[in-house]
């Protein structure tokens, strides 16, 4: 059986107890990747609050006293009626896993990387139990 991270539990049956330190390492990688994906959408949501406070800030010190409110209101309700639109076209086009998706590249790069160290730990394999003593090239040729 497969886990979520794509890893073979024990009680499949595998005849590979130790995985193949490839597989580790492409593993291992993909969880650097999802991480710094994850990471890099922490940075977003937080540059973009930045982005709105500032321009609240903004406007709250260039605008007269008596257009703060009305102009602060009106901001936030565009902000979030940019918001709720937004959601909307991104409903239309397409689930959350289809193809583009950050989930199907992800769900994408783990089926790649099992793939990967599937063929190097075979290619180990086959080069180990296919090494076999050879003759010396002079003998190829009598």
């Amino acid at each position: 059986m497969m886990d979520a991270a794509g890893e073979q539990t024990p009680g499949n049956g595998s005849a590979d107890p130790q995985p193949h330190p490839a597989r580790e390492m492409s593993l291992h990688l993909l969880r650097m990747l999802e991480t710094r994906m994850d990471a890099a959408g922490i940075v977003m949501q937080a540059e973009m609050q930045l982005l709105v406070t500032r321009l609240q800030l903004l406007l709250a010190i260039v605008l007269p006293e008596a257009a703060r409110v009305p102009v602060l209101s009106a901001v936030i309700a565009a902000f979030v009626i940019a918001a709720v639109w937004a959601q909307l076209a991104a409903r239309r086009q397409g689930s959350a896993h289809g193809v583009g998706s950050l989930s199907w590249l992800l769900e994408s790069l783990k089926l790649d990387l099992e793939v990967l160290s599937r063929s190097l730990s075979q290619s180990a394999t086959n080069s180990t139990s296919s090494e076999s003593p050879r003759s010396p090239p002079n003998d190829l040729a009598a």
